[in-house]
């Protein structure tokens, strides 16, 4: 009796202390795996293999975790590079643009076709204008334009002393603000080769318009023939310059094509405003000799 009674102590106390060291060892055990995942072996049930199986699927999941985001991290490195790569896409492709503009710039072209026309008017309206100075026969204060008036020994234009009007068909009347400037004007008139005979009245200049003499309409057409030298000269010029402007405009990389056509439209407006020059000559020819 008193055997099994010491039997059964020894067998109670190595119970208690397998109980006893195992729940210090599931202590242990809980207390490692929960530094790593304390959430799941909490909540888990079961008995330590299991909750010790679920800890190491628990790590190589975060391990894979880990290592997808290293890949990610890569990724964004390519990321950065090939943005490094834009960047230099960028900056040649702003080089690009600079040289584009520089290219746009150096191709403005010299020659304007437009301009020389305009200049062509200009030239025969000019010439039109000194036609209106060749009267014979007919009153007209555009007669009186090329007077100049000596004062002070100084050349005034005479427009800029009085004003001239028509009295009648054959009579110009310059008025005049100033009586000492009379008889300069008078002077002026007489003296100025138009074949006139101005009579001093007071604040006024009578001029009367005589009938042409024969000589007088040849020297008008001389006159005339001059001024339409002069401003075929002129035109002349202009189309010269505007050649020399196609030359430039060829070697800075204007197409022989383009070239050639503005050459012919210079050519052509040449020979057009020439030709308007002569036709008016013509007609102001006419004129004089008609009177």
């Amino acid at each position: 009796m008193q055997r099994a009674t010491s039997a059964f102590l020894f067998t109670a106390r190595s119970f208690s202390t397998s109980r006893s060291l195992a729940s210090h060892l599931s202590s242990a055990a809980s207390a490692s795996a929960s530094q790593s995942t304390p959430l799941l072996l909490r909540s888990s049930n079961g008995s330590l293999g299991q909750r010790m199986a679920m800890a190491v699927a628990a790590s190589n999941q975060q391990t894979r975790c880990y290592a997808k985001k290293g890949g990610k991290a890569v990724k964004g490195g390519k990321k950065g590079a090939n943005s490094d790569d834009d960047d230099d896409d960028d900056s040649n492709s702003r080089k690009g643009k600079g040289k584009s503009s520089g290219s746009a710039s150096a191709g403005v072209m010299s020659f304007d076709p437009l301009d020389l026309e305009k200049k062509f008017s200009q030239c025969l309206e000019r010439l039109k204008k000194d036609f209106t100075t060749m009267r014979a026969g007919t009153a007209n204060p555009a007669i009186l334009d090329p007077v100049m008036v000596k004062l002070e020994g100084k050349m005034v234009p005479l427009r800029d002393l009085a004003q001239v009007s028509i009295k009648d068909a054959k009579t110009l009347m310059v008025n005049v603000n100033d009586n000492e400037l009379t008889a300069p004007i008078e002077r002026a008139i007489r003296e100025a080769g138009l074949n006139l005979n101005p009579i001093a009245d007071n604040k006024a200049v009578r001029v009367p318009v005589p009938k042409p003499t024969k000589e007088f309409r040849e020297s008008l057409t001389k006159m005339a023939s001059a001024s339409t030298e002069k401003a075929k000269t002129i035109i002349r010029k202009l189309r010269q310059d505007g050649m020399k402007d196609l030359k430039k405009d060829l070697k800075a990389g204007m197409s022989e094509d383009e070239n050639y056509n503005l050459e012919k439209k210079a050519q052509t407006l040449h020979d057009k405003y020439i030709k308007d020059a002569e036709d008016a000559l013509k007609a102001k020819t006419k004129e004089i000799m008609a009177n």
